[in-house]
């Protein structure tokens, strides 16, 4: 096999604790995460000859070492010394810097379609520690299905139950820096031990906003305060246990079928101009 086309799927974090910030200067987080079928199209080539390019449908968007698909091609053909080149065509479709892990999840995807291709057959916890070297998503983008993630975002902690979720996610169009985000935070020093359990989601919808929290929304919605004009919309629009995505400004909301999803997605954007989604919660990336 010489070509391989993949999907890169967004993530929603149904939870996401700061619990500090450590001596290294990244931030202790727990967050509960979904892979979701909003998607980015990915199809890599294994060449003979040496390099690696990249093509982009994003004009916007870098296209070598500052790409961090691009970057997980070049570490995987370093880790394993292999010789010959890569090739890969990225069509975006997650919008950029929006809290949704586009960039994560492309590098992630980079990573399994190379393990493919050149059969280097390497176990999913050493494709993980690879993905950890290149972003803190990364390996959740390697898990592929929900799941519980610690450290800095880059430790599975638990694999979470399959959950079956119509979603829809307004983005202003504004991209929003997750640095800055967490530098607008007051954090604390990381705290050790503390609260072990890790709660499952609930099934039911309509109980799902006691469960959801995002600690960065509030410092996300002091840099972009229309955020929290988006939250107002999605709720109006009758969607249930609306959130933050990540670190924004994307918010999501739960809607039980694609068509209220739908027409959720249609009254929240009216004469707003901002950017819409439907999708689905994915029991497998």
């Amino acid at each position: 096999m010489e070509r391989l086309s993949l999907r890169a799927p967004a993530k929603v974090n149904l939870r996401l604790e700061v619990l500090g910030k450590r001596p290294d200067d990244y931030h202790e987080i727990k967050t509960w995460m979904y892979p979701i079928s909003l998607a980015d199209e990915l199809t890599v080539v294994r060449e003979a000859s040496a390099g690696i390019s990249l093509a982009c449908s994003h004009p916007g968007l870098p296209v070598k070492e500052e790409n961090l698909a691009y970057r997980a091609a070049a570490l995987f053909l370093k880790e394993h010394a292999l010789a010959g080149g890569v090739r890969i065509k990225l069509t975006k479709r997650i919008p950029v810097a929006a809290g949704l892990g586009g960039g994560s999840s492309d590098a992630a995807t980079v990573l399994k379609a190379m393990d493919i291709l050149w059969q280097t057959q390497m176990p999913p916890e050493a494709l993980q520690e690879m993905g950890a070297a290149l972003g803190s998503d990364v390996p959740f983008f390697i898990v592929g299905k929900g799941a519980v993630m610690g450290g800095r975002g880059e430790r599975v902690m638990s694999v979470l139950p399959p959950l079956t979720a119509w979603l829809v996610l307004v983005n202003p169009g504004v991209p929003l820096s997750t640095q800055q985000v967490y530098q607008q935070g007051k954090w604390g020093l990381t705290k050790q031990g503390g609260e072990t359990k890790i709660p499952k989601p609930p099934q039911d919808l309509k109980k799902m906003g006691d469960f959801l929290r995002n600690d960065l929304e509030r410092p996300a919605r002091e840099l972009l305060p229309i955020i929290g004009e988006i939250k107002e919309k999605l709720h109006a629009a009758g969607a249930h246990g609306v959130l933050m995505a990540g670190s924004g400004p994307t918010v999501f909301g739960f809607c039980a079928t694609e068509a209220e999803a739908q027409q959720a997605a249609r009254e929240a954007t009216r004469a707003k101009g901002w950017l819409s989604f439907v999708a689905h919660t994915l029991t497998e990336a």
